[in-house]
């Protein structure tokens, strides 16, 4: 698969950078608690053909 295939993805940096938005110290951001934030977006994103189909459907009327 390439770059080109991708369509979203999220990095250990992205999830930093969310908490230093947060005013998380980046330190706080431990192997364990990466592990908690995946299993909570994977959660998040059960729906996730819901949100490709609407985000499909919002392109084509642009």
């Amino acid at each position: 698969m390439s770059d080109k295939d991708t369509i979203f993805v999220l990095s250990r940096e992205d999830v930093v950078e969310c908490a230093r938005e947060m005013g998380i110290p980046v330190e706080n951001i431990t192997d364990d608690i990466l592990a908690q934030v995946k299993k909570g977006v994977e959660w998040g994103l059960e729906c996730w053909s819901e949100v490709v189909k609407e985000a499909i459907n919002m392109a084509l009327k642009s």
